[in-house]
């Protein structure tokens, strides 16, 4: 029996971060840009796994949870970069799926001076998870945290095992599974949801409503999941519970890279989740391990190992 398992994707993230990347203002917005036909210089680089799904269990695993991780990832030197990383921190790999066919996922993410970054993803089997993949005799744990995975039949049949089985489940949506959602082509059972993490701009993306100004503030919540928590950075956040809307502080840190906090603040709100902690200790727990990632490259080295 698993404290978590956690289901999302498993990517081999490589960092370039560099002082020449410049920051351009367009069309009220800003492109990290670099000069072409030309050898930029970069100050750091690293190579390590990465994807909600191996960032939240190694996470979790680090806190002393006995964890495993359920992706898809291929037969290649990328896999096993993401295999090897798992195994030295403890978390279990036998749900992981391995397919010769398909190739790992790899995303490419330069990072700008002020930590701010933009990522080449290339998904590949990290998107092809199915629902042949989900052995229930081997999903024996008693909480599920489920990130992005692109298969709504996948996220349909997990919502129903985690129902039926009484299964705690917290969910992290990306951007695929929001527009499933707002379009109709996935209609999650929102009361299988024990937590749902989003930041602010996927909130506003999934309710239809502007969270800007005083609407921040104000006493709408999101009906369905027990809990509701949105972030919005060093700005803070909010969260919902029992119809009720609470707010939260945030904290400025220095940055290095930004990439995993969202994962970090998931991993530290869980921790307390499963210790029984109340709500209030769990989004410090939160905010205490997304700002111990920030200030280190890669999505997994500053994630603590304790509370």
């Amino acid at each position: 029996m698993f404290d978590a398992i956690t289901i999302g994707s498993a990517i081999l993230d490589v960092f370039f971060k560099s002082s020449q990347f410049q920051l351009v203002k367009k069309d009220g917005s800003l492109a990290l840009c670099e000069t072409f036909n030309e050898k930029i210089e970069v100050e750091q680089a690293m190579i390590s796994s990465g994807g909600a799904g191996t960032n939240v269990a190694v996470g979790l695993a680090r806190l002393g949870f006995h964890v495993a991780c359920l992706a898809e990832i291929g037969k290649d030197f990328a896999g096993s970069v993401i295999v090897h990383d798992l195994e030295r921190e403890g978390v279990s790999t036998e749900l992981l799926v391995q397919e010769k066919s398909e190739a790992t996922g790899i995303s490419g993410l330069l990072i700008s001076q002020d930590g701010a970054r933009t990522a080449l993803v290339f998904r590949g089997a990290a998107q092809m998870i199915t629902v042949s993949d989900l052995h229930s005799d081997l999903l024996q744990t008693n909480w599920i945290h489920l990130s992005s995975i692109g298969n709504t039949d996948v996220i349909s049949r997990i919502f129903s095992y985690c129902k039926e089985r009484h299964i705690r489940l917290s969910w992290n949506p990306g951007n695929w599974e929001i527009e499933a959602i707002v379009s109709g082509v996935l209609k999650p059972n929102w009361s299988a949801v024990e937590v749902l993490f989003v930041n602010k701009e996927e909130m506003e993306k999934l309710s239809g409503v502007s969270l800007e100004g005083d609407a921040w503030r104000s006493e709408w919540c999101f009906v369905g999941p027990k809990i509701t928590v949105v972030t919005d950075g060093e700005h803070g956040g909010r969260y919902c519970i029992g119809g009720k809307c609470f707010w939260y502080e945030g904290e400025r840190v220095e940055t290095v890279q930004e990439t995993g906090a969202g994962d970090a603040f998931a991993v530290g709100f869980l921790g307390g989740q499963l210790t029984n902690k109340e709500i209030t200790q769990c989004i410090e727990y939160g905010k205490k391990n997304a700002g111990s990632v920030i200030r280190s490259m890669g999505a997994k080295t500053g994630l603590l190992r304790s509370l």
